[in-house]
């Protein structure tokens, strides 16, 4: 891994939307899965997930959360000095989301915008370089992180139909005289980039007569070549091969036990898959909170959704030592030491 420490920063809210129109994968994957329906939403974990109606995007998910973490936090919009979007889901190509969010927020001209593109992993690099941007511009930093990757989501693929949901989300990052430091540490392999993809629709392979159209391709999945593509057992190999072991150097270069955790807080990317990390850092379930059964996998999101939804009342009343990690497309990992509250959260609301 790639090591590095933030320190003079406070993680002081956090806020999640998400569509109130959800989706039962029981039902909605009854002909897809027929008799193996049940054992099919078991593996993932996923049993409802929430999922864009037309015309709603990550870009109106999260800036909806941000208006209600700032209703709930003593700031003034205009002492807020920059805005990082974290998303593969823009609602364009050009311009960015951030500069976007900044105006529809109300935020000074005199404001620093930007988005990263990154998914599974894009949250703890989003707080990462979000703790950098407001350090060095000595002023509070809106982190949004959102997906609506179920507009890319073929509902005829067996590897991908009952697991992407769509969330968006605000993280309030404030600058301090705090000596806290916040350790991070990063994997990337990007031999394996495939594995986990969209195969077409941008500059490698521009958007086409035939990119509407659904195709049965060798691995069986019956999907359009502008939707996503997963390898799953190639992700799974990936994480459990590599998540637990960045994980655990990046916990003994700072000289923390897994005994010393109150939390861990994972990417919610499949149950099966997470269990399988807690228990190779032998960390118990009863610290690792879970998400994904009602909300899906909504990528960069499922973190602060899951702080939002599990950990609303915990993180407004005092500070826990978390190990937060993501990882996925990339191949990518990332993860952070970090104490996590108190902090405002108004929790999971939904968008109108």
């Amino acid at each position: 891994m790639r090591f590095s420490s933030v320190k003079g920063v406070n993680f002081s809210g956090v806020c999640a939307c998400v569509p109130a129109n959800a989706v039962d994968n029981m039902t909605s994957g009854a002909e897809l899965f027929g008799e193996d329906i049940e054992n099919a939403v078991k593996a993932t974990g996923v049993r409802t997930r929430r999922v864009c109606t037309p015309g709603t995007t990550a870009l109106d998910l999260s800036v909806t959360a941000a208006k209600k973490l700032l209703e709930n936090y003593p700031i003034s919009p205009s002492d807020i000095g920059g805005v990082l979007f974290v998303t593969q889901t823009p609602d364009h190509d050009m311009p960015n989301n951030a500069s976007r969010a900044a105006h529809l927020l109300g935020l000074s001209t005199a404001c620093a915008a930007t988005d990263a593109s990154l998914a599974c992993s894009g949250y703890v690099y989003g707080l990462w370089l979000g703790a950098l941007m407001a350090r060095s511009i000595e002023a509070p930093l809106l982190l949004l992180a959102g997906e609506n990757h179920s507009y890319s989501t073929s509902p005829y693929d067996r590897s991908t139909a009952l697991l992407f949901g769509d969330a968006g989300t605000a993280t309030l990052l404030t600058p301090s005289a705090s000596e806290e430091e916040w350790r991070f540490g990063f994997l990337t392999d990007g031999s394996q980039y495939d594995v986990l993809i969209v195969p077409e629709g941008r500059a490698r392979h521009p958007f086409n007569e035939r990119s509407l159209e659904y195709e049965t391709w060798p691995d069986g999945g019956v999907r359009r070549p502008i939707d996503i593509r997963m390898d799953g057992m190639a992700v799974f190999n990936f994480v459990v091969r590599n998540v637990p072991g960045c994980l655990s150097s990046l916990m003994e270069r700072n000289g923390v036990a897994p005994e010393e955790l109150d939390l861990l807080l994972l990417h919610q990317a499949n149950l099966y898959m997470m269990k399988q990390v807690a228990k190779k850092l032998k960390i118990p379930l009863d610290k690792m909170p879970v998400s994904l059964d009602r909300y899906g996998n909504s990528s960069s999101a499922t973190i602060p959704v899951t702080i939002c939804s599990e950990l609303q009342k915990n993180v407004a009343d005092k500070p826990h030592r978390a190990l937060v990690s993501g990882f996925g497309a990339g191949l990518s990992i990332s993860a952070v030491l970090m104490n996590l509250g108190p902090c405002v959260c108004p929790g999971v609301i939904e968008y109108p």
